[in-house]
């Protein structure tokens, strides 16, 4: 039947369109949301650089919530989190704000680390599907958003997302994956695996340009010269050509070998934008930014490759999956980190341009690495024991 393999990864499509509007629309509506009272600018610094700082820490949690209730209770209670979090943090003042955008990552980690199990190492529709909701999610954030602002207020314009959340729940009893009680790795002994690292800095890596650029492409041209309604629609230009870049990857890992041809096509497009913004930002701004929109595929090379790494083995993807986005993002945190206290002691664009073109260089070599043949051996990672007796991987988990 049809609905046999299309249902799963529709559910991983609309499970994973969760995983970027709650960050996008915050960031989109931030000017509105610096109005607020008692939101100054620590305040928005604070929500600019949350986001990877907590989706770090909620990945590296995610395989002890998955040994306690299993893949796809965790999905859920996550998925309602996320919903709740979403209202709860426009309700009051700059505490609940912050407080409430902390729910929102720890929910997104979770789910972004149990997906790659549902996705599995062999399935190209559900690859293709996971990696595509992400770039949608995050290109319907970032233009809606702004939309609903207008024609209301941010406070609706960020609660709104939790209607997403709410869609995806019912459709999460289809999902398959470790029951409550299976053993699980941890991530720690996954560190061992030379595969495992290379993987985590190319994400790491890869999320520092990709957060980089989302946030900053329109100041960088603006303060070119470029006008603002002209730099906003390169910011969207960049987003949309990175949806087929989500088709394409998982697409061309699974039928293709030659993976060192698709770094090169991700990484070289992005480092040409960098370099025109560099030397010419106002000359083909369009053209930079489609360069850099083409490199965010690396979002889409780094999650496909998780469960491939894993080797089939359900336990060791999450927790490999754990380490590449836990470890990850707290690289990716670090560099716009650096990148960001560059900008505001040079007043100037220019050194952190060179400091991304750096992040790029380290990101081709991390590819390298992270593209080589080669698993996480299952011998050389231990499973954490539980108190409950294991149950079987790819059975619909318990209830």
């Amino acid at each position: 039947m049809i609905w046999g393999p299309v249902l799963p990864a529709a559910v991983v499509f609309l499970v994973g369109l969760n995983l970027r509007p709650a960050v996008t629309s915050l960031g989109s509506a931030l000017p509105d949301v610096a109005t607020a009272p008692g939101v100054n600018g620590a305040v928005a610094a604070v929500l600019v650089a949350l986001p990877l700082w907590v989706c770090g820490t909620g990945a590296l949690l995610a395989p002890r919530l998955q040994a306690l209730l299993g893949t796809q209770r965790t999905v859920r209670v996550a998925l309602v989190l996320l919903a709740l979090a979403q209202v709860v943090r426009v309700a009051d003042g700059p505490g609940v704000l912050i407080a409430g955008t902390v729910l929102v990552c720890v929910a997104i980690a979770l789910i972004a680390t149990m997906l790659p199990l549902l996705v599995g190492a062999k399935s190209t529709a559900s690859s293709v599907c996971y990696t595509l909701s992400l770039g949608c999610g995050s290109t319907a954030g970032a233009l809606i958003t702004p939309w609903i602002v207008a024609h209301s207020s941010w406070r609706l314009g960020l609660a709104g997302w939790a209607v997403l959340a709410a869609a995806a729940l019912p459709f999460t009893r289809r999902l398959e994956g470790v029951r409550p009680g299976h053993g699980v790795v941890s991530p720690l002994p996954v560190a061992r695996s030379g595969p495992a690292w290379g993987l985590t800095v190319y994400f790491g890596l890869v999320s520092t340009v990709t957060f980089l650029v989302m946030g900053w492409l329109p100041a960088i041209l603006r303060d070119a010269g470029v006008p603002a309604d002209v730099a906003g629609a390169c910011l969207s230009l960049s987003m949309v050509i990175g949806l087929p870049m989500m088709w394409l990857v998982p697409w061309w890992l699974h039928r293709r070998r030659q993976q060192p041809v698709l770094l090169a096509v991700l990484v070289v497009p992005s480092m040409v934008g960098v370099v025109g913004l560099l030397v010419a930002p106002t000359v083909m701004p369009w053209l930079w930014a489609s360069g850099l929109g083409v490199g965010m595929g690396g979002v889409a090379l780094a999650l496909t490759s998780i469960p491939r790494r894993a080797g089939g083995r359900a336990d060791v993807t999450t927790a490999l999956s754990a380490m590449v986005q836990g470890g990850g993002y707290f690289i990716a945190g670090v560099g716009a980190l650096a990148c960001g206290l560059v900008h505001a002691v040079t007043r100037s664009w220019a050194v952190s341009l060179v400091m991304i073109l750096i992040v790029l260089c380290g990101q081709a070599g991390a590819g390298l690495a992270a593209v080589r043949p080669g698993v996480v051996r299952a011998g050389a990672v231990p499973r954490q024991r539980t108190a409950s007796r294991p149950g079987r991987v790819g059975q619909r988990q318990c209830q």
